[in-house]
């Protein structure tokens, strides 16, 4: 069944109007009609079957047949990751979505190779942003990671929520992954570098906030390896698997009435 991002404005009681992104892919590109069902899902954890009630050149609306509810399962992860190269750092975005990070703080760090200007900061974050919808829509999630603005390290150091907080680094010994993990949090942060690693001023400003160093073993990650293996790590250890979620309702199965 096709998936359809609708953001929460976008729902009422009378059922839910696509965005035009959203409606000239289901109209032009896969061709449904009147009648269609599909699944919709608004990003906060809301999902419902729908039946396509409207579909037009200007608007595509459906009624909602069955709706759901899927929270996180805890403790969160949360990831803050340096500025690394475009392609590589959208790449990040839609695995890390896939892998059920809670948040992606990225950052300017002192050895970014990409610098993104104040003009261009916001249209970064909507791509990141769409990037992460996509993602969402082919894998199933019905919640989506916050992505935040590009912001100073020592800011996304000091806005990540309390819990186990670790920072990957080649230069410096550490913990390994599972045993940081073994402590136990309601919710974890890693904190991912650049290539060439963090500098020693921002390792302390890291552990000033908290942060512990990790080991990841005798082989040096690049950062979109890293960030992946730690979400795949900490997925598996916490949850029991990766992108660990849990839905209420259960999924949805065909109805003649309209249930809610």
């Amino acid at each position: 069944m096709a998936r359809f991002f609708i953001p929460v404005e976008m729902w009422s009681a009378e059922g839910v109007v696509f965005p035009d992104s959203e409606a000239r892919h289901a109209t032009q590109v896969l061709r449904l009609g009147l009648g269609d069902r599909v699944e919709v899902f608004d990003g906060t954890g809301r999902a419902a079957q729908a039946e396509l009630s409207e579909v037009g050149k200007r608007v595509v609306r459906a009624k909602v047949l069955r709706e759901w509810r899927e929270e996180r399962v805890k403790p969160e992860i949360h990831l803050i990751v340096a500025l690394i190269k475009n392609e590589r750092f959208d790449w990040l975005v839609q695995k890390a979505t896939e892998l059920g990070a809670a948040s992606i703080h990225p950052v300017e760090a002192e050895r970014s190779v990409v610098k993104i200007a104040a003009v261009d900061a916001e249209k970064r974050r909507n791509k990141w942003r769409q990037i992460a919808v996509e993602a969402a829509k082919q894998c199933g999630h019905v919640v989506l990671p916050e992505v935040f603005p590009v912001r100073a390290v020592d800011e996304a150091f000091r806005a990540v929520p309390a819990g186990l907080k670790g920072i990957p680094a080649v230069q410096v010994g550490g913990v390994g992954v599972g045993d940081f993990l073994a402590g136990g949090a309601d919710a974890v942060t890693f904190a991912i570098g650049p290539e060439g690693d963090w500098t020693e001023a921002e390792r302390g400003t890291a552990e000033a906030c908290g942060f512990v160093p990790i080991d990841l073993g005798k082989h040096v990650l690049r950062s979109e390896t890293a960030a992946l293996h730690v979400l795949s790590a900490a997925g598996h250890q916490l949850h029991g698997g990766v992108g660990g979620m849990q839905r209420t309702g259960g999924p949805p199965v065909p109805t003649a009435g309209v249930e809610r």
